[in-house]
């Protein structure tokens, strides 16, 4: 149907369907116009549509090409829009011409934005443990992709992508390689932070162990990637446990290993150093590490080391953690003392748990204690503090009350340790025993000398000298007895006994005296208590055994000696002894000696008979026997006392007879002998005679050598048959 000009609708030709009402023929032409239009747009929008896909896709390129991928465009027909965030106005610009310029395009509509600019530039990762957390700026969506790529690559849990905002303000050149390089150095730590600020690398955190602190230090240290500067580099070392500090010094120089708490303490030391050790080739080879003391504090226990190694051409001081090791052997005295003044003040904080020095060596290796009555005296030389100490205590311990002054020095090329405490031990033992005196060790030789402090302590001091540890020799010849005064000897004889007492000079001395009591007595019992003591006056022993002698002829009695005055007093046997006694004590007494002499009679005997007699006359010759000079009848002085205590004992029984009988031994003519055995029978019978005995009760005779009691072929029965026998029979009175 056609709308006509006057608005009317006319059927359809004849043959053809009958006319439409005439009131829908406008409708009808609306809705052919409306499927018009429709049509119309369907096929204007199949037609635009290849139109802004070629545009598209051209505009595209177009933008990878200029190297602007940072904006995005989109096609209305031949109309483009341009959408994005730049990061410069110039960028803006190319882009818009860059679109303008494209064939086909009719007009380009700019709705890009300017991207904030950020002034400092900057960029940071904070790694702890397995997670890296992100943040700052980024200068496109590109180096965004490129960053949290290389995050991830180092297998940590990656937070932060919503904190990293595109700004312009980047440094030029490749920002994304930056901030790749300064993660991949962040990984290298078990935690830390790395920040870039524009193109300044900030690095911090503590290293796993040394060799991966000093691989990032050289890394950090050497070159960079392009655009990129070290602003700080604060990554600390791995703590080191103990911290220790070497110092080594031999021919070469000194030698530093360990580690040192940061470079300025280095150079520091190095400085210290150089300037105790001047002219001495330092070599550095110490490595940065934590856990050092404080570096003031640090630094002068390095100094101590540098004056240590000073005073020795050889050592090695060591410093771990707040404690010194010393180690040197000192070529003398004077470094040695060095080195021990430095032991006694340790640095502020730390202290010499160790002080192995090596004392100078001596030859002879000797030391000494000299003892004075309030005071011992140490000299010479100990191998070590605690050698010395040990030698100090136990003098002391010996010494009770005793002051102990020590002057000894440590030194080496000593004894072994248990030789020396096997001296030391002797030695102070031996101390004790001396009033004044000094025992001196030089090697394995002891000497001792002094005064003893008793005559007790003289005699074991002497037994220990002669029986000495093994590996010692002892030499005890110049110690003294104790000095004695007044200087008392005494012999008391009381019955059939014998008391010794008082002092004697020397064991010589001691046993010619019971020498003397042996021969001239007889054979009493003896009871000795005297003791060697100094201060003896001179000819002491000739005056005791002259005081002795004369003893011998008492029933009992005492001979006491004090210094030069002998006092003899008992009871003689026989009338007239006391006057001979007397006589032969001055007589052989030389001054300074002298005599006092108090003497009585001895009261009689019991009367006996003539077995008792017999008997007691039996006991005194068993016990003793007269004696004459050599082959001679006169009587040897020393059988007085045995002649006076027979004269005694026959004194007893006045009523009987009394035969004294002589022998010999076969030497010599036996006429000789027959002659000289009845020569000595009546010396016997003289002697008797004068001492009271009536002349009518005794006879003589001699026998020579009949009636032997012993073979006559060994001195041993020689002197058996020598002898005078004597028989005491019933008798008349005289």
């Amino acid at each position: 149907m056609v709308e006509d000009a006057s608005g009317t609708v006319s059927k359809a030709g004849e043959g053809g369907s009958a006319r439409a009402p005439r009131r829908w023929r406008p409708a009808v032409l609306l809705l052919g116009l409306a499927a018009l239009a429709l049509l119309a747009v369907a096929t204007i929008a199949t037609a635009e549509r290849p139109v802004e896909a070629e545009l598209t896709a051209r505009a595209v390129g177009v933008l990878d090409r200029s190297g602007e991928s940072w904006a995005a465009v989109s096609f209305d027909g031949r109309d483009a829009t341009l959408t994005g965030e730049s990061l410069a106005e110039e960028a803006r610009a190319k882009v818009r011409a860059s679109l303008r310029e494209m064939f086909g395009v009719r007009i380009v509509k700019d709705e890009t934005t300017l991207l904030p600019e950020r002034r400092p530039f900057t960029f940071s990762a904070v790694k702890s443990g397995k997670t890296l957390a992100l943040d700052g700026y980024v200068p496109s969506k590109y180096a965004l992709a490129r960053i949290l790529a290389a995050a991830r690559a180092t297998g940590a849990t990656v937070t932060g992508e919503d904190r990293l905002i595109r700004a312009r303000g980047a440094p030029p050149g490749d920002f994304a390689a930056l901030a790749t390089f300064a993660i991949a150095q962040l990984d290298r730590l078990p935690s830390g932070r790395i920040t870039l600020s524009d193109g300044a690398l900030a690095i911090e955190g503590r290293a796993a162990d040394l060799a991966g602190y000093d691989a990032l230090r050289a890394t950090m240290e050497g070159p960079l990637p392009q655009g990129m500067t070290l602003a700080r580099f604060a990554v600390r070392p791995p703590v080191a446990s103990p911290f220790l500090f070497i110092a080594t010094r031999d021919p070469a120089g000194v030698r530093l290993s360990g580690y040192v708490p940061s470079e300025d303490a280095r150079a520091e030391a190095l400085r210290a150093l150089r300037g105790l050790l001047p002219g001495v080739d330092i070599r550095d080879e110490t490595r940065l590490a934590d856990g050092a003391p404080a570096t003031d504090l640090w630094l002068r226990a390095v100094r101590l080391a540098g004056r240590a190694l000073a005073a020795v051409p050889g050592g090695r001081v060591g410093l771990a953690d707040s404690t010194i090791s010393i180690e040197a052997s000192a070529p003398d005295f004077a470094a040695y003392d060095a080195l021990t003044a430095i032991r006694r003040a340790p640095p502020e904080g730390f202290q010499i748990t160790r002080f192995a020095v090596e004392p100078p060596r001596v030859a002879p290796f000797a030391w000494k204690l000299a003892r004075a009555p309030e005071r011992v005296v140490l000299t010479g030389y100990a191998p070590s503090d605690e050698a010395r100490r040990l030698l100090v205590d136990a003098a002391r311990g010996a010494l009770p009350g005793v002051g102990v002054v020590d002057e000894m020095r440590l030194a080496s090329g000593g004894p072994s340790p248990e030789a020396w405490a096997t001296a030391s031990s002797f030695a102070v033992a031996q101390l004790a025993k001396l009033r004044v005196g000094a025992a001196q060790v030089t090697g394995a030789r002891v000497l001792l000398a002094g005064e003893a402090l008793d005559s007790a302590s003289y005699g074991t001091l002497h037994q220990a000298a002669a029986q000495p540890p093994a590996g010692l020799a002892v030499d005890a010849g110049a110690v003294r007895p104790p000095a004695i005064s007044p200087y008392v000897f005494a012999v008391r004889r009381e019955g059939d006994a014998l008391t010794l007492s008082g002092f004697y000079p020397d064991e010589a001395a001691h046993q010619a005296l019971r020498a003397t009591l042996e021969r001239d007595f007889l054979k009493e019992k003896l009871t000795d208590v005297s003791a060697i003591g100094g201060g003896a006056p001179k000819g002491f022993l000739d005056a005791a055994q002259a005081g002795l002698s004369q003893l011998a002829r008492l029933g009992t009695g005492e001979m006491r000696l004090s210094d030069t005055q002998m006092r003899l007093s008992g009871t003689v046997l026989r009338p007239g002894a006391d006057a001979e006694i007397a006589g032969e004590l001055a007589r052989r007494l030389q001054a300074p000696f002298t005599t006092e002499v108090a003497l009585e009679a001895a009261p009689p005997g019991a009367p006996a008979t003539a077995p008792e007699c017999q008997k007691s006359v039996n006991d005194l010759l068993v016990r003793a026997t007269i004696l004459f000079d050599s082959g001679s009848p006169r009587i040897d002085r020393r059988s007085l006392g045995l002649l006076d205590r027979l004269a005694f004992s026959l004194a007893r029984c006045p009523g009987t007879i009394v035969e004294i009988t002589g022998h010999t031994d076969s030497d010599g003519a036996a006429a000789a002998n027959q002659l000289l055995s009845e020569m000595r029978a009546e010396a016997v019978v003289g002697y008797l005679a004068d001492a009271g005995i009536a002349r009518g009760r005794l006879s003589g005779a001699g026998y020579g050598t009949a009636r032997p009691v012993a073979p006559n072929d060994t001195e041993a029965g020689k002197a058996l048959n020598r002898r005078i026998e004597i028989t005491v029979k019933e008798g008349a009175s005289q």
